[in-house]
């Protein structure tokens, strides 16, 4: 008789306990934020069906593989075989063998592309309780991983997602990362593979062009249609495999690349102290986390990931700083809430004749009404912010992700044109609040002219602007 399956929180695990791993090769560092699932796998939020946009492309896609596969063989190899006596048999075979070995393992990836869950967030998922730092979805209702987003598409967060793709229906995300990237490996493989062949066929024919005989008409519509439908996807899933391999040396999503750029532009603006990206283990562990840790086995298709997803290792910084992943601004403005009540309005499908007070008078950051809810306010640790808004989710606005937008005084004062306004000098106060822990070396401020311990250089460049850009 099986065990029923856990209902409750997974457990967390705290100190330098010998905890039940998730996995083997776990490192001992991340310990004390392993989850342990004694009895079975914890549920997790299934995806959304697919859209018959979905359907469509990767119907579309289907067929230009089997175009390209079926097309070149029939129609442009086997004829140039029978029209060329110096071709013989066996060079055929060796051609067309590379040819559907390229193929057929592409197809394979494809099939586990579209096949295998990208990765759902457990629903019994919860945050360490001494984080003070938590993302929240406000679309899933539920505490996010770390390097988790929601998918507007499959409506659902996804573990370390990357992005959505449409070529195969499906998100790539922590359990479909390998496979996505085999895929783009073998479909660039596979194409110039194929360009190569139907090349060498063309050459051939214009180096003899007196000797041999003219290609058919069919065969040379079908030539065209091979460089039409092939070159293209070629050169652009060729740079995308390229970016990715860059992204696997790093341990970096697409996602966390713009998540780098905006941190790096707030630590220059002095928004917010160095900070550094916490899942970079140096490129072989990194491709390790991927891929696994036999380089024998990186390209055998039915690979399962690493870890679990709900956690990762870190290199440099201490564990916790992977659910501290990306630094929010301080200054940021906290999420507002548009009320859905209305003074014509009671309820949901109710008049409101005699105009009952609802909470639209209130403000928008207290109200709780809507398509979501705040998190839940029982966790003494719960920032006052209600969690983290991530800026990939659906729910997000240009205004939440919107860095640029000081919510601290802006300092007006009067020169002799008027009032002038100048805005607030971030690095000047992250000086005064943190010191110089918060800059690396050649990246503080100017110093006061009163300030007896630092000596303002006038021709030195300061990353932060002038002296006289503070006023």
């Amino acid at each position: 008789m099986t065990a029923p399956p856990p209902t409750g929180p997974p457990v967390a695990w705290q100190g330098d306990a010998a905890p039940t791993k998730c996995n083997d090769k776990d490192p001992p560092s991340s310990a004390h934020v392993v989850e342990a699932y004694p009895n079975a796998v914890p549920p997790v939020r299934l995806r959304a069906p697919p859209r018959p946009s979905e359907v469509y492309w990767v119907v579309a896609v289907v067929c230009l593989m089997v175009f390209l596969h079926i097309t070149p063989q029939v129609f442009i190899m086997w004829p140039y075989y029978r029209k060329t006596p110096s071709f013989t048999l066996k060079q055929l075979a060796g051609v067309l063998l590379i040819h559907n070995v390229l193929v057929a393992y592409m197809y394979v990836a494809y099939w586990y592309c579209l096949s295998t869950d990208a990765g759902g967030v457990p629903m019994s998922w919860h945050p360490p309780p001494d984080m003070s730092y938590k993302r929240f979805c406000y679309q899933c209702q539920a505490y996010k991983p770390p390097r988790s987003h929601h998918c507007r598409v499959c409506r659902r967060c996804v573990l370390r997602m990357d992005h959505h793709c449409p070529w195969i229906g499906n998100c790539v995300g922590h359990g479909t990362y390998a496979h996505f990237l085999r895929y783009t490996t073998a479909v660039t493989l596979a194409t110039w593979n194929h360009l190569i062949m139907i090349t060498l066929r063309v050459v051939d024919f214009w180096s003899v062009y007196d000797l041999m005989p003219r290609p058919s008409t069919i065969e040379a519509v079908m030539i065209v249609l091979n460089y039409i439908l092939c070159l293209p996807p070629a050169l652009l899933v060729t740079c995308l495999t390229l970016y990715h391999y860059v992204l696997v040396c790093t341990n970096t999503t697409s996602v966390e690349t713009w998540e780098k750029d905006r941190v790096n532009r707030q630590i220059r603006r002095g928004q917010i102290p160095y900070t550094r990206f916490p899942f970079d283990l140096g490129c072989w562990r990194n491709i390790e986390q991927v891929l696994g840790p036999s380089p024998l086995a990186w390209w055998w298709p039915n690979r399962v990931p690493v870890h679990s997803g709900t956690y990762f290792p870190v290199g440099g910084v201490p564990p916790e700083a992977q659910f501290q992943w990306p630094p929010k601004d301080p200054r940021h403005r906290r999420r507002r809430v548009r009320p859905t009540g209305s003074a014509f309005t009671y309820g949901h499908e109710q008049l409101n004749p005699n105009l009952r007070a609802s909470h639209s008078g209130a403000p928008r950051h207290q109200a709780s009404a809507g398509p979501w809810s705040p998190p839940p306010a029982t966790d003494a640790t719960l920032i006052s912010t209600d969690g983290d808004p991530d800026m990939y989710d659906s729910c997000s606005s240009a205004s939440d992700d919107d860095d640029s937008m000081p919510s601290s005084h802006v300092r007006v004062r009067r020169g002799s044109e008027g009032l002038e306004v100048m805005p607030p000098q971030y690095s000047r106060v992250l000086w005064d609040e943190v010191g110089a822990e918060a800059f690396p070396p050649g990246t503080e401020p100017p110093p006061e002219l009163c300030d007896p311990n630092r000596e303002y250089v006038p021709g030195h460049d300061y990353p932060h602007g002038t002296f006289a850009d503070y006023g």
